[in-house]
């Protein structure tokens, strides 16, 4: 099932992300040099990359192939970590990848390809979650939020539009935004993002940008829905603490 993520508007809030956007240019074009590392929003905001899925659906009988364009998030628990070869992604966007000969490619804002290997999932848009791995590991993931700390005052969203070309190495983002309820056990928000959003990622605008959760879904003109950390950290728990064995 596709979740729309239509053209926003930027009204209020374009000329913070545009200062955003600029910071996360001038931290990519310096990632693969000796440079010290970004840090705070810049940091978290290079986790986010493409996932290309290549997914096959059967109509009148036949199998029509495509490429699904979603996003993922490189993720650790360890405020230490340089590195991690763990993304998050949302399960929906994995719903049509039958032909397992063909990889999951997991792209950095740099560049950079990683073929990715599904671990584990929510398994339906009731819980819609995928936890992956990569054959490689990448620098800069984000730090999951701890969970003594999940309050949150302002909200950043963080997603690559499908419409984005190769050369585009931006990526959008909703920052200043709130919490306004919640869909069942999902968590929902004022963030709005462009489609290809699904799978990207949410950081706390005020814990020292720490990721809160999956971006799921959204109507497209006043909200983005998404599966808070706290309803599979326990799932994903053992797959962070292996991948910290030496």
């Amino acid at each position: 099932m596709a979740f729309v993520f239509l053209p926003p508007k930027y009204a209020m809030r374009i000329a913070s992300q545009l200062s955003l956007a600029l910071l996360i240019s001038c931290a990519a074009a310096g990632s693969s040099t000796a440079q010290t590392p970004p840090t705070g929003s810049k940091a978290s905001v290079l986790s986010v990359g493409k996932l290309h899925v290549p997914g096959q659906r059967y109509e009148n009988g036949y199998a029509r192939h495509y490429d699904e364009s979603c996003s993922a998030t490189l993720i650790t628990d360890n405020v230490q970590a340089e590195s991690s070869a763990l993304i998050i992604s949302a399960w929906h966007c994995m719903e049509f990848y039958r032909d397992t000969s063909k990889p999951l490619t997991f792209e950095t804002m740099s560049g950079e390809l990683r073929n990715a290997n599904l671990i584990t999932s929510g398994g339906s848009m009731y819980s819609d979650w995928a936890l992956l791995r990569l054959n490689a590991p990448l620098p800069f993931p984000a730090v999951l939020n701890s969970a003594n700390n999940e309050a949150a005052t302002t909200l950043i969203m963080a997603g690559y539009p499908r419409s984005t070309s190769p050369q585009i190495r931006l990526i959008p983002t909703v920052s200043d935004c709130l919490i306004t309820g919640f869909d069942g056990a999902d968590a929902r928000s004022d963030c709005v993002l462009q489609r290809g959003a699904s799978g990207g990622a949410v950081f706390s605008g005020s814990n020292d940008y720490r990721y809160l959760g999956v971006i799921s879904r959204g109507d497209g003109e006043s909200q983005s829905v998404y599966v808070p950390l706290a309803r599979f950290r326990a799932n994903i728990s053992a797959y962070l603490e292996s991948s910290q064995l030496p």
